[in-house]
């Protein structure tokens, strides 16, 4: 492990990064900055509180400040990574938010956008990725651990995305299925995704979960068969299934094809979204209705439904190298984070790069930028995205007031 190479991860879920974290851990140092607004943030701390690599403090741009002084001191190189996707408003406000910082702070040797999934979901910026798959990388590390293996396994594994009201096009949209899943006689094991768990009363305002989607969240709780939320690895959950049902707007279908052995793949879409230029398509088994996938599922007890998976293998190999657990010391060359020869030794004015944040941002002051820019809780956030933005930035940045 380098000993002058720090990440800095601002962080916005629960238990959603903590396997991506896990990763980058293992090469360097990581400090998390969680944000105010962040629902999870006594989760994510005692999630870490015993780890040796992982630091939790909370966002604000004077502690990320006063952390990137001492690492400076220190002589340490600071990566910020971002696992906001690139693809949505947050993880672009973050970029730009991280170089503006970056302009002048030295130690930031990088500001890069890690994702947190794979190819199959809209989430996922795959042209980044540079063809290295961060997502295996813990559970490569860890697979042959007993302490991640579930005792709940199944040959059937449920796992949901979940799309949102505007487009309420998940598994999770359709009743009858999550209502022919419910009732399952079978063994089999239910993997939520791991955003959908949250306090009803603290709501994480990143997640676009629809009304009728919460309701079938609840619905999916009353099963025996749901995995809790701490079964953070879902890669071993896959490798032993023998059938995935899961939505064809995820990186789930596409992680399973690694495994290469003769799994079935049931896959969930709306008729009207089917893309023919899914080169994944071949491989899976797609379903609209409830009838198909309860035809589907007669089929493979009856042994008679067709493997689409073989050389599954090779169409992942296409997308991305073999994973081996050493993901982020091949980033690291690609990156070049261990090459870049830095002076260090001249210390960053914070003020000035207060007021580089306060200039970027202040002609495009949004509630989403607010969010961005972490420096309050949900509730201030409501109140001061209506407010005056010389006043918004008084308190952003200066922290002379309290509301």
């Amino acid at each position: 492990m380098p000993n002058n190479l720090i990440f800095f991860v601002p962080y916005h879920t629960g238990y959603a990064h903590v396997e991506l974290i896990h990763s980058f851990a293992s090469f360097a140092d990581v400090h998390l900055f969680v944000y105010k607004w962040n629902p999870a943030q006594q989760i994510v701390r005692d999630y870490f509180s015993r780890s040796t690599n992982v630091k939790v403090h909370e966002f604000g741009i004077d502690t990320i400040l006063a952390e990137l002084a001492k690492q400076q001191q220190q002589q340490h190189r600071v990566v910020v990574l971002l696992t906001a996707s690139m693809n949505y408003s947050l993880g672009q406000l973050q970029f730009r938010f991280f170089c503006t910082i970056q302009k002048n702070a030295p130690s930031i040797i990088d500001v890069y956008s890690t994702g947190h999934c794979m190819y199959g979901c809209q989430s996922c910026s795959h042209a980044h990725s540079h063809r290295l798959p961060i997502t295996f990388t813990n559970y490569m590390r860890t697979k042959y651990l007993s302490s991640i293996n579930s005792d709940r396994s199944a040959d059937i594994i449920v796992c949901p995305s979940f799309s949102s009201e505007a487009a309420p096009y998940s598994l999770l949209s359709n009743k009858e299925i999550v209502e022919k899943i419910v009732a399952f006689t079978f063994p089999h094991a239910i993997k939520l995704h791991p955003l959908t768990f949250q306090n009803k009363n603290e709501n994480n305002p990143m997640l676009s979960l629809s009304k009728l989607e919460q309701e079938h969240v609840d619905r999916f709780h009353t099963s025996k068969s749901i995995l809790p939320n701490t079964q953070t690895n879902t890669l071993k959950l896959i490798e032993h299934a023998r059938v995935l049902i899961c939505d064809s707007d995820s990186s789930i279908p596409f992680e399973a094809l690694y495994f290469n052995d003769h799994k079935h793949i049931l896959v969930y879409e709306l008729a009207e979204k089917h893309n023919v230029k899914d080169d994944r398509q071949k491989y899976f088994h797609v379903f609209h209705n409830v009838q198909q996938l309860t035809k589907l599922l007669e089929r493979y007890f009856a042994g008679e439904l067709e493997c689409k998976t073989e050389n599954s293998h090779q169409f992942f190999l296409e997308k991305y190298e073999e994973p081996d657990g050493k993901e982020i010391e091949r980033l690291a060359d690609v990156r070049q984070w261990m090459m870049n020869q830095l002076d260090l030794d001249q210390n960053f004015d914070a003020e000035k790069v207060k007021q580089g944040v306060k200039d970027q941002f202040q002609s495009s002051l949004t509630q989403m930028t607010l969010y961005a820019l972490g420096e309050h809780t949900t509730a201030q956030i409501h109140i001061l995205c209506y407010g005056d933005i010389d006043d918004v930035f008084h308190t952003l940045l200066e922290n002379i007031a309290e509301l």
